[in-house]
C-alpha cells in the first residue's frame, strides 16, 4: 500500500477518534441533565454523604458523629463498639448503636457497613434524593450509540496501526497508536465517571457545598467533612481534633459504594460559559 493512503488512513483514524471521544463525554454529561431547580436543594448530613459515597460513606459519617457524641470508640485496628446504648435521634445512628450493642465485643467497620445496606432509613434516603433529581435512578445507562462509535472508532485506529507497521511505514502508525491511546484514556474514565450515579445537578449540590464549607459558610465542619470526603477530611486539625480517633478511624473502600472526587464550584465572578448549556443550573454544574 503506498505510504500516502497509509498516512491518511493513520491520520484519519485519529480524527475520529478524537471526535468520538469528544461524542461520548457530551453525551453521557447531557444524559444526566435535569430540570431546573434541582441544583438548589440542600440536603441533610447524610444526604450529602450518601451523594458522596454511598452507603459506606453514611455509615462512616455517623460513626464519626457517634464518635465525636462519645458513642462509639475505636481501636488502633479499626473495629469499633458501641460505649452508650440507646438515645440516637436519627434512625441510621440508632440502627449502628444497636447493631454495635447487640453483639459482644468489637466489630470491623466492613462488617457493619455489610450489615446496613439493607437499612431501611439508608433506602428512604436514596429514594428521597433521586426524586430529588440528585440521583441516577437505578435503570439509568449512559447513551449506547456513542460507546459503540468510539469502540469502532479504537478498533478502525488499531488496525490502520497493523496495516501501517506491516506495510513499513512505521512513522505513518504513530497517529494511529496516539489515536488508540486517546481512546483508551477516553473509555476508561467513561466508565469510571459511570459509577458515580449521580446527576449534574448532584455534583454541582455536592461542588457547592464543599465550597461554602471550605469558606467556613456551614455549620457542624466536622461531620460535614467527613460527609464530603470521608477519611481524607480528617487531613484538617481541627476535625481530628473534634472527633479524637486518630488514625483508627475507617478508610472508605467498599464494592457497595463509590467515591466522588472533590471539587469546588468557581469563583462568583466566573465568566467562562452560561448555566444554561447545563440544563439551567448554576456555571460548574457540569463538573463529571
Amino acid at each position: 500500500m503506498p505510504q500516502i493512503s497509509v498516512a491518511l488512513l493513520s491520520s484519519g483514524s485519529l480524527l475520529m477518534v478524537v471526535a468520538s471521544s469528544l461524542s461520548d463525554h457530551v453525551v453521557r454529561r447531557r444524559s444526566r441533565r435535569v430540570p431546573r431547580g434541582a441544583a438548589e436543594r440542600s440536603p441533610s448530613l447524610y444526604e450529602l454523604a450518601y451523594l458522596a459515597g454511598g452507603v459506606r460513606r453514611v455509615v462512616v459519617t455517623a460513626l464519626a458523629a457517634l464518635a465525636r457524641a462519645g458513642a462509639v470508640r475505636f481501636d488502633t485496628d479499626g473495629h469499633v463498639q458501641a460505649v452508650a446504648a440507646g438515645g440516637r435521634e436519627d434512625a441510621i445512628e440508632a440502627d449502628i448503636i444497636y447493631r454495635l450493642s447487640s453483639r459482644d465485643g468489637w466489630r470491623t467497620v466492613t462488617e457493619l457497613c455489610t450489615e446496613m445496606l439493607e437499612n431501611a432509613a439508608i433506602t428512604t434516603l436514596a429514594e428521597r434524593l433521586t426524586r430529588q433529581k440528585l440521583l441516577l435512578p437505578a435503570t439509568y445507562r449512559p447513551p449506547a450509540w456513542s460507546q459503540r462509535f468510539l469502540r469502532i472508532s479504537i478498533s478502525i485506529a488499531g488496525a490502520a496501526a497493523v496495516i501501517s507497521i506491516l506495510a513499513r511505514h512505521p512513522l505513518s502508525a504513530v497517529p494511529a497508536v496516539i489515536a488508540v491511546g486517546i481512546g483508551a484514556v477516553a473509555w476508561r474514565r467513561g466508565i469510571r465517571r459511570s459509577k458515580v450515579p449521580l446527576t449534574n445537578a448532584g455534583h454541582y449540590v455536592l461542588a457547592n457545598t464543599l465550597t461554602r464549607h471550605r469558606q467556613g459558610e456551614i455549620l457542624g465542619m466536622a461531620d460535614v467533612s467527613v460527609a464530603l470526603m470521608g477519611s481524607s477530611g480528617f487531613i484538617n486539625p481541627e476535625v481530628r481534633r473534634g472527633l479524637k480517633i486518630a488514625e483508627a478511624f475507617p478508610v472508605d473502600n467498599a464494592e457497595d459504594s463509590w467515591t466522588w472526587k472533590p471539587t469546588q464550584t468557581p469563583p462568583r465572578d466566573y465568566v467562562g460559559g452560561s448555566g444554561n448549556q447545563f440544563g439551567g443550573l448554576p456555571p460548574g454544574a457540569g463538573l463529571i
